[in-house]
Parts: structure tokens; C-alpha cells; sequence
């Protein structure tokens, strides 16, 4: 099953700007300078409303759920057409999925439901700022396809091109024609309210990925239990103990010839995700929390002051590697790869991956010895591990439909179909899957429903799925259900089993996170350019304080730190997003 670890890429909400940008060019004439308002409200014909409602069919025979399951289901399914009908698509460029139109997973859906889709791919993965530019300046010039699938809209543009009549709402064609987003829903029920615009519409079909050790990735962190064997200490519970650990490894020389580094890091996975949850619970960027109804910026609490000074002393002790806010990927995995001994005695990062390359033909492999460890307790008892509840389960913006379709009820369904267990697999994985027989174990121990004949996202996929593009029903009961080869381990259960033995205990409440929120256009835009600005300053000074070049000791320092977060504008950043939080808890 694939990590969902890409999470080091652009922020969302980084470019909300890009796309607002159109519309202060607009003006008050709207968005689409090139669409006429007769184009922009071109809708579906009337029997888009008109046929019956879809139910949800038999299951299919033979298929060995666990019990309790909670996720898709393989079902008898029929085409949704009997005559061709052909709809007009902008997805993004992909090397897994290579030709869209000559993808196995789209011919597969043509035969299986007699929908013909035409491709329209534009550079970039999706939801990078490349690819959002081609897709605005797409619109402005009214240029725009049937539907779009895998650009990734923010919940504020779709809200933006909703209300404006470009995207269709598609409130009244869900109830009817999508029985399986229907089942999904009941089965997470908080997906609506993640779904709806603040004006009650919903512009997208969503997708569902659950998956449960991506909810504390962003504070994953890893110590060598083969080092912590050698100087004969335990896994650390405190921020004390955890010093008093990399001064153990560093006195050692466990490394060899100097080369000892007792912890590494990189620029693409934060510090403070991990130590500043001693101090403070830190969800990391944009680090706001919620707290008794208010949010606020913890960086500028004292209790962020006293993490720095932990971390200053780390750094300054030798005990974190020199370049940790300026390494790359490829410098984090010449230390975690170097040759005979292992030179990094613990690291953060989203998975072994993220510092070294996971062989999984070989039990003695060196990422066998790095083991997930649990957040550490700082000087106050405080003690979490930053937990998604909400961010992580529903990318919302999937397939989006435009007001150039006259039959949104078709594409509903032809997105509805995609939902059933066995397009699941093959949209994700490809044909190379098999259904388990009784007896399979999953990644956590239960039955098994299926398992894969080829790794995904490998050689022997590419041009057989859709990566991860199309719209899928991964519920975390289906993801842990893939089967696992005792004779061949990969690292999805001990990712799982240390996920929920050294993190999941220690969450923080949901009411203490700020949940993902749908901006106005006006607010979007300060949002954007306020927040890019905090950014900045707030990553600039965290290096500049842990490497000395600022003292967290010093009150003067620290002093004008909030000073420079003040000017840029931390009250108003913050009053829009108190705005959008409570228009989001209604």
C-alpha cells in the first residue's frame, strides 16, 4: 500500500494567491474575462435530474471480509450507459499513468461503464503552483473542459468558482446517484461538514484515503535501538533523558572515525513538529491551535521560547548534524546510507525512507534498527503527539464538475462507480491484485481482503493504474486489510504497529486543532500573502535561534522576533482564520 508520504511538497494553501490573483484582475466583472455570463451558466439539461436513483448492488460472492469491516465493498455493478457517451477531462501529467487515453485502469472503466472520457493533461503533479496556473489562466480565457480529476483545488477556490457559477453544485445528483459516496459518508460522518461550502454547496466529489499512520507523520521521529543496546539506555520518555541519550551516542563514537551524528534532520521535515509538542501541542505549519474556541500562533508563546532553548543546546552540544535546516533529501540518505557502520544514531523523518533507503528483501536490513519512539515529556508534563484528526481522510476536491456539462448526474455516477472495492484496486494498483483467502492476515493482524502482485508505483504498474489521482474509498479497515507475505515483511505493519503503540496514545484532543477551513475570496487573499510572509519569519528564526546566530535566551532577541511577527501582520492573519473557524463549527 502506498505511504502517502509526498508531504514535503507545496503547501495548498501557499498558492491560493496564484488563483486569486485572477480574480483582483477581474475586478467587478468576475472571474472569467474570456467566459460569457450565457458560457459560465451553461448547466445540465433537464434529465440530468430526471433518471432514477441508483442503489447500491449485490455483493459480489467470495470476497473474505474481516469482521467489523468498515469500507469499500466489491459489488455487481452495470454500465451506467448503453450508447457511447464521451465527456472532456483535465487531469495532470503523471509518469505512472503515462497516456491517460491509453491507461489500462481507463479502458477498463470505458468497458465497465460505457463512458468514453477525453483527456486534456497539463504539466505538474496536480497541486503544484504550475499546474494551478495553467488550470486559471485555462478559465479565465473560458476555456474549460467537462470536469476536472486530481488538480488539487483549495476548499476556498472551489467555494470562489462555485458561487461565481463555473463549478457545479453537486448536492442534488449525490443523494441520488452516488449510493457508494452514500455509504462512505454514514461511515464517516463528520465528511460532510468537510465537504460543504459555507454557502451550504458542494463543488467537488471527494475522495477517501484513511490512512491511519499518515495522521502522526509530521512529528515522526526515530532512535537506533542497536546504539541504545550498546550504551546500555532505555527508549527516552523525557526531553532530559533524550539529551542525555545523544550525549551517550556522541561519547561512543558509534559512528566510527568521527562521523558520529547522535541526531539528524533535514530542511523537508521539521524540528519543531517533533520537540516543540514537549512544550506545547505543535501541529506544525501553519502552527495554529485552537484553544477554548480561539485560535491562536503558538509561535510566539513562551513555551516556544523554552523549545528553542532545548533545541539551542542540542545544536550547541554537537548533538544534531551542522546542515539540519539546510540538507536535503539526497544528503539525508548519504548519512543514512553510509557505508559499513550506520553514522545516525536517531532522525525525524515520515518514514525509514525519509533518511535511508528500505531494502525489504533483507531481515537485516539497517532500517530494522530504527525504531518509531514516543513523543517526549518536557519540563512541564507536557507531552503529545501531534495527531490529524482532521486533515488527513477526505481530499476534497477530486472531480470537479464545470458548468460546461450537460450531464453532471453521469459523471456523478461514473465517479460513484469508481468507488466499489475492485475499481478501487485497480484505479490504485492495477490488475496485479488478488482477492486473499481465509486465513490471509492484514497489516494489523485481522483478515485480509486482498494483496498485490506487483509493488505500487513500480515498473511493472506504470500505465495500469491512475496513481492515486482517481477517486477512491480507501477507509482505514480497507488499508490495513492488505495482505501480508510472512515470507517476504515489508515495512507496512511495523509502520502501523509503532504508529499505534508510540504515538496514537498520546494525541491531542480534537477540539485543540484548527481544522482545514473555507476562505472568502477577499479573505483568502490576505490569507495568502499574510501567511507566506509568517512563514517565512517563523522558519527563518526557528534556524537562526537553534544554530545561535539568535540567542532564545535573550530577551532582547525574542523581543524583536515578536516584534517582526506582529508588523507582518499576526492580528489580522489571525482574525481572518478566527472568522473562518467559526463559520466552519456553524
Amino acid at each position: 500500500m502506498q505511504e502517502d508520504l509526498r508531504t514535503a511538497g507545496v503547501k495548498r494553501r501557499s498558492f491560493v494567491a496564484g488563483a486569486l490573483g485572477i480574480t483582483a484582475a477581474a475586478g467587478s466583472s468576475g472571474l472569467l474575462s474570456g467566459c460569457s455570463s450565457t458560457e459560465a451558466s451553461a448547466g445540465a439539461s433537464p434529465e440530468s435530474l430526471s433518471a432514477p436513483p441508483v442503489e447500491l448492488g449485490p455483493k459480489k460472492p467470495g470476497i473474505n471480509y474481516p469482521p467489523g469491516y468498515i469500507g469499500p465493498v466489491a459489488r455487481e455493478q452495470r454500465a451506467i450507459v448503453t450508447e457511447p457517451v464521451t465527456f472532456t477531462l483535465v487531469v495532470p501529467q503523471n509518469l505512472t499513468v503515462g497516456d491517460w487515453s491509453k491507461n489500462a485502469f481507463t479502458r477498463w472503466m470505458e468497458q465497465q461503464t460505457g463512458i468514453k472520457i477525453q483527456f486534456r493533461q497539463v504539466a505538474g503533479n496536480g497541486d503544484d503552483p504550475e499546474t494551478m496556473t495553467k488550470v486559471n489562466a485555462m478559465m479565465a480565457a473560458g476555456d474549460i473542459p467537462d470536469a476536472f480529476l486530481g488538480i488539487t483545488f483549495t476548499r476556498s477556490q472551489l467555494y470562489l468558482y462555485g458561487t461565481q457559477n463555473l463549478f457545479v453544485d453537486l448536492t442534488p445528483y449525490l443523494g441520488k446517484y452516488a449510493p457508494n459516496l452514500g455509504q462512505a459518508m454514514k461511515d464517516y460522518p463528520e465528511a460532510r461538514k468537510l465537504m460543504v461550502s459555507p454557502d451550504k454547496g458542494i463543488y467537488s466529489f471527494p475522495d477517501f484515503n484513511d490512512c491511519y499512520h499518515c495522521r502522526a507523520s509530521n512529528g515522526r521521529t526515530f532512535l537506533n535501538t542497536e546504539w541504545l543496546r550498546k550504551v546500555g539506555l532505555a527508549v527516552p520518555k523525557t526531553t532530559d533523558e533524550f539529551r542525555e541519550v545523544l550525549l551517550a551516542f556522541k561519547k561512543a563514537e558509534l559512528g566510527g572515525r568521527g562521523k558520529t551524528i547522535p541526531f539528524a534532520g533535514y530542511k523537508d521535515a521539521p524540528l519543531d513538529t517533533y520537540f516543540m509538542n514537549a512544550f506545547l501541542y505543535n501541529p506544525g505549519d501553519p502552527w495554529l491551535v485552537v484553544n477554548d474556541g480561539k485560535v491562536e500562533a503558538n509561535y510566539v508563546k513562551d513555551e516556544w521560547r523554552e523549545a528553542l532553548k532545548y533545541l539551542r543546546g542540542l545544536y550547541a552540544d554537537g548533538l544534531l548534524n551542522k546542515d539540519i535546516f539546510t540538507a536535503d533529501q539526497d544528503q539525508m540518505n548519504r548519512y543514512g546510507n553510509s557505508p559499513g557502520a550506520p553514522v545516525i544514531g536517531g532522525a525525524r523523518g515520515y518514514y525509514w525512507g525519509s533518511f535511508l533507503t528500505i531494502d525489504q528483501t533483507d531481515p537485516n536490513a539497517r532500517w530494522h534498527q530504527y525504531a518509531t519512539i514516543p513523543p517526549l515529556e518536557g519540563p512541564g508534563g507536557t507531552r503529545y503527539a501531534a495527531w490529524n484528526h482532521l486533515k488527513v481522510g477526505l481530499e476534497v476536491s477530486t472531480l470537479v464538475v464545470t458548468r460546461r456539462c450537460k450531464r453532471p448526474d453521469l459523471l456523478v455516477r461514473w465517479a460513484d462507480f469508481q468507488m466499489d472495492l475492485e475499481a478501487v484496486l485497480r484505479s490504485y494498483a492495477g490488475p496485479e491484485f488478488r482477492w486473499s483467502v481465509k486465513g490471509d492476515k492484514g497489516i494489523n493482524g485481522k483478515q485480509a481482503i486482498y494483496g498485490f502482485d506487483a509493488t505500487w508505483n513500480s515498473d511493472a504498474t506504470k500505465g495500469k493504474t491512475w496513481d492515486q489521482y482517481g477517486v477512491m474509498y480507501r477507509s482505514g479497515d480497507f488499508r490495513l486489510a492488505e495482505r501480508v507475505n510472512p515470507q517476504k515483511a515489508t515495512f507496512e505493519s511495523p509502520l502501523y504497529e509503532q504508529t499505534r503503540d508510540q504515538l496514537f496514545p498520546y494525541k491531542q484532543p480534537v477540539e485543540m486543532e484548527f481544522p482545514p477551513v473555507t476562505l472568502e475570496a477577499d479573505q483568502a487573499a490576505q490569507d495568502a500573502e499574510i501567511g507566506l510572509n509568517l512563514k517565512g519569519e517563523v522558519t527563518t528564526s526557528l534556524a537562526k535561534f537553534v544554530t545561535g546566530k539568535l540567542d532564545p535566551s535573550d530577551d532582547g532577541h525574542w523581543r524583536d522576533y515578536k516584534d517582526r511577527i506582529g508588523r507582518i501582520g499576526l492580528q489580522p492573519y489571525l482574525e481572518i482564520q478566527q472568522a473562518a473557524y467559526e463559520t466552519y463549527q456553524g
